[in-house]
This record gives C-alpha cells, structure tokens and sequence, in this order.
C-alpha cells in the first residue's frame, strides 16, 4: 500500500513537472491554428522599407507557426487602396495581417478628403516591429553638402527646391512641413507612391531631396550613390556616425514611421495573442535580429495593449498634420 502511494505521488510528481516544463505558449496555441499559409499585406510596392521589414519578419515568423507567411503588395494611394481591400474582403479568421505605417495609415482615416470606407474600429492591434527614423537623402554629386546647404537654397528660391515624400499624410509629408516651419523656408513637394520611386527620381536628378526612412535609404548609402544629410533623431544613427541629427543643427525634429500589424476586428482574441507572442519570437531571433539591423531597420515591440494604446495616441496627432496641408 506504501509502494503504491509513493508510486503515485512520484507520477502525479513528474506530470506536474511535466506541465511546468511545456514551452511557453504551447498551451495557448489555438486549436487546429494555423493549418494553411497566412497572409500580409502591404499597402507600398516591393522593395521598400516597409516591404523589406515585412519579408525578413515573415521569414523568421513562418519557423514559428509551422506555416507559410506570405507578403502582398498592394500599393496605391498611400495605403488607402491594400486598406480597402482590407476592410471589404480580409476576413477575421487569423490568415490576414496588414502592415500598418504610423501616422500613414491616420491620416487616411481622418481626412475627409480621402472619403476612406474604412475606420480605427476596423482593425485589432497585433503587435508593433520596427520604428524606423526619418532623414534627408541627396544623390551623390548634390550640390547640398550639408543641411545648412539645401536650407539657405530653399530660403532662397521659396517653392524651387524639389522635394519627394512617399505620399501625402506620411511621416516623410509631416517632416517636410515640420522643417518648413522651423527653418522658415518652403518647399516644391511632390508625392510619389513609394520608396523605390522616389529614390529613382532623385538619384535621377527629377528631384533635389527625397524626405524618407533609413531603412529605405540604407542600401543607396552604402553603395556609394547617395548622401544622407541629417537624420531626425535625438541621437546619430550607429551605422551613420558623421551624419549629423536635426538637433545638433538647432532644429527640435524627431520623426519616424511606427510599423505593426493588424488584424481585421472580430479577430478570435485566442488567435490574436498567439500571433502577438509569435511575433515577438521572432523578432527575438538571432538572424531576425541580424537581418533588420543590416536592413537598417530599428526593432521595436509592443504588445496587443501597448500597440493599441499607441495607436489611439497617435491620432490626435495625424488630425493635426492633416490641418497642416488641408488649409
């Protein structure tokens, strides 16, 4: 009878140990999920910041959920086009993320002029990857050197110097306008649909300067066709340390653009935070970790309520932006 009992307590003794040394996460992994390849949409054209961060992120997050993680470009109006497509056809079963760019995806929404079908309430915060910093970008033979360059040519000629953004109601657009009102200068601005296009167009010469991430600009910078002139940091970029920030130059201008993901709203909350911890683990990964940071992209995570907490916090702000080029 004294055997049985201590056989008993020793099997009840391993089983509990058993269930304390499951992998974390194992236990909350939905039911019979994921059992088919997932699907991210992207609203910019492959090759861009934005594109290349989702590619590395679904290379690493397909070795966690066992499936195929696919990226969908669908470009076109600053996002508004993939945002549409969204609301109207993704449905809210777990298979299809889309990537959103702050305050891009704001000023969509708040902008009467844009007449969106789509609202915030539409979409369940996931999980937030990568803030990625704003700079100014000129191709190699500028004239530009320094900022202190291009702003005294733009003082000059008001509406002359040909500035590129990657759509109206980007960060880039809100950095134009911020360096418009702290330098007192005035810029022609022109919007192109993504990254890959406005790097064609000043590395060109169709325009002077091309307002945009690091990320985008990295590879152009390293191949020795283009210059950065400032970064919008509060510190130097580590792979730029002779880049000056916007500070040092006696401008108050930090800008970056936020990116995460979403799902659609509706989205079984089971799913939602198995995706959100997924997420992480990958971005913990070694060759993730890597990867980004020779893309030049900056990690950065926020969970489910943080990430949507961000979100909202961002929209009185993107209201303001759209006041700024609406008057």
């Amino acid at each position: 009878m004294e055997k049985r009992r201590v056989l008993c307590l020793s099997v009840c003794l391993m089983l509990s140990m058993g269930l304390l040394l499951t992998p974390a996460g194992a236990a909350d992994k939905p039911k019979d999920y994921p059992n088919k390849p997932v699907t991210i949409q992207i609203g910019f054209g492959a090759g861009g910041s934005s594109d290349v961060g989702v590619r590395l992120l679904a290379d690493s997050l397909k070795k966690i959920i066992g499936q195929p993680v696919l990226a969908e470009n669908k470009p076109g109006a600053g996002g508004q086009v993939m945002w549409t497509d969204f609301k109207n056809n993704a449905k809210p079963d777990g298979y299809t993320l889309a990537l959103v760019n702050i305050p891009q995806l704001q000023t969509v929404v708040f902008d009467p002029a844009r007449k969106p079908l789509f609202g915030m309430k539409d979409f369940q915060p996931v999980a937030n990857h990568v803030q990625d910093p704003g700079a100014i970008l000129v191709k190699k033979d500028s004239p530009y050197k320094t900022l202190e360059d291009l702003l005294a040519d733009a003082k000059a000629r008001p509406g002359q110097v040909r500035a590129s953004t990657t759509g109206i109601g980007s960060d880039d657009h809100l950095a134009v306008l911020d360096v418009e009102r702290k330098a007192n200068v005035r810029f022609n601005t022109i919007h192109l649909q993504d990254t890959p296009t406005a790097l064609t167009r000043v590395l060109g010469g169709h325009t002077d300067v091309n307002f945009d991430n690091i990320g985008g600009f990295l590879p152009s910078v390293k191949s020795d066709l283009a210059r950065i002139l400032a970064v919008m940091m509060e510190k130097r970029y580590p792979d730029l340390p002779n880049v000056p920030t916007f500070k040092e130059r006696g401008f108050d201008l930090v800008s970056s653009s936020t990116r995460g993901y979403v799902f659609p709203a509706g989205t079984p909350m089971e799913i939602v935070k198995y995706m959100e911890q997924s997420i992480k683990k990958a971005m913990e990964d070694r060759d993730h970790i890597a990867r980004m940071e020779q893309a030049g992209l900056t990690l950065r995570f926020m969970g489910v309520e943080e990430f949507g907490k961000f979100l909202e916090s961002q929209n009185e702000r993107a209201k303001q932006l759209i006041g700024m080029y609406r008057k």
